[in-house]
């Protein structure tokens, strides 16, 4: 996953600044496994895989650093909703 997000950046030119930041965040925070972009990095949303028992730690991490490094940005955030930690449900069955 994070080889993908890598390789959108270096081999296609993908994300905007604040966005390639958001990802460093990502995967510097703890319990992340992998992490991309989703919507090609400029105005979309990061992805990542976390432990699930680390994901309220990862979720505040991310939120703090990205407020140090994009004070503007942040600001316009919408605390509830700047991260959504999500659970997956089941797969897609055929019966």
């Amino acid at each position: 996953m994070s080889e993908s997000g890598k390789s959108s950046i270096e081999d296609y030119e993908c994300g905007c600044e604040p966005m390639k930041q958001l990802l460093d965040i990502l995967l510097k925070s703890p319990g992340v496994f992998g992490a991309r972009f989703s919507g090609a990095g400029f105005r979309g949303c990061c992805i990542a895989l976390v432990d699930e028992e680390q994901a309220e730690e990862a979720m505040h991490y991310v939120l703090e650093s990205y407020r140090q490094v994009q004070p503007v940005l942040s600001r316009q955030l919408e605390n509830e909703t700047a991260v959504l930690v999500c659970e997956t449900g089941g797969c897609a069955r055929l019966y």
